[in-house]
């Protein structure tokens, strides 16, 4: 079985894409999104960040926590680090508005968002502890944090008996594999779930970027300096290109292959999980088609590592 699927909800709100500011537009899209068996929503206070609220107000309008979805959200952040935002008083506020937004009692996973060098982190454990106690959220969870922070936050709910988090919301996908070596082995001791946003890096495994064309990925987008930041680089686009050679014999796409493999060839588990943060229905549909499909044949697999490790060499 490869990992559970969730749809990201962080372009809901965005100016750019109309379609999507709409309530109307948005519920049509989350119906289409249940019909395929995806039931877990991923959205944060901060979503979308160019109109920050908006996704958790949509989910709202639309009473998506009420038709058959569980919705996870994120602690607000003020700017792309987390400094300042998890204080007890921030995360209470934060979860507080979260849960009045959306229209439900309580939130799927509670995460937070990213690192917070500023506030202890045992203020941080509390208060998520005093979430859950609360009954605010069913899980708790961490996005981007460093493996040392993350190991020191786990020793203090040891400690004093708070709830631990159980699931880590990071980067993952077929180039960006850092995860593996620092990360992985970490959660794996303490049974923490990893789910993957990014997993076609924020549309560099299509191939476009490569080709030369960024029209529908995230590198056409206001946002596409970050991503060019992350991904603009040789090795990555030679991983791209040599893919392409040889799975395109085999009828098989640079997507495709890249959410395959994640799903049946990476450290992912059946545990783990996977955000799709497709903008289109149909682009939604292929993604799970694609999944669907299985393991990737032997050859392509054996190519992934030869290509990749002649590129670490």
């Amino acid at each position: 079985m490869p990992p559970t699927l969730f749809y990201g909800t962080a372009i809901f709100g965005t100016p750019t894409i109309p379609s999507f500011t709409q309530a109307e537009n948005v519920s049509k899209m989350l119906s289409e999104v249940h019909s395929l068996g995806i039931t877990e929503l991923d959205t944060a206070a901060r979503y979308p960040p160019d109109n920050i609220g908006a996704s958790e107000r949509l989910l709202g309008i639309t009473n998506a926590g009420s038709n058959g979805f569980s919705i996870s959200t994120k602690v607000l952040i003020a700017g792309t680090s987390g400094d300042g935002s998890l204080s007890k008083d921030d995360i209470r506020a934060s979860v507080a508005n979260s849960l009045k937004t959306l229209g439900v009692d309580k939130i799927g996973i509670l995460y937070a968002h990213a690192p917070d060098t500023t506030t202890p982190l045992e203020e941080q454990a509390e208060a998520f502890n005093e979430q859950f106690e609360k009954g605010y959220c069913e899980k708790i969870g961490v996005s981007n944090f460093p493996p040392a922070m993350l190991e020191k936050f786990l020793s203090i709910c040891e400690e004093r008996n708070y709830v631990k988090p159980s699931i880590y919301q990071g980067e993952y996908n077929l180039v960006r594999r850092d995860a593996e070596d620092s990360l992985f082995p970490l959660l794996r001791k303490h049974d923490i779930r990893f789910v993957a946003f990014s997993p076609l890096g924020g549309g560099f495994l299509t191939g476009k970027f490569t080709a030369g064309n960024a029209e529908g990925t995230r590198f056409g987008s206001p946002l596409g300096q970050r991503h060019r930041g992350v991904y603009d680089r040789p090795d990555f686009h030679k991983t791209v290109n040599e893919l392409k050679r040889i799975i395109e014999p085999l009828g098989i796409s640079p997507t495709g292959a890249a959410l395959r493999w994640l799903a049946y060839h990476s450290e992912l588990g059946e545990k783990d999980g996977i955000i799709l943060g497709a903008s289109k229905i149909e682009q939604l549909q292929q993604n799970v088609k694609d999944i669907k499909q299985g393991p990737l044949p032997e050859s392509v697999v054996e190519a992934i590592r030869a290509i990749q490790g002649a590129t670490d060499a």
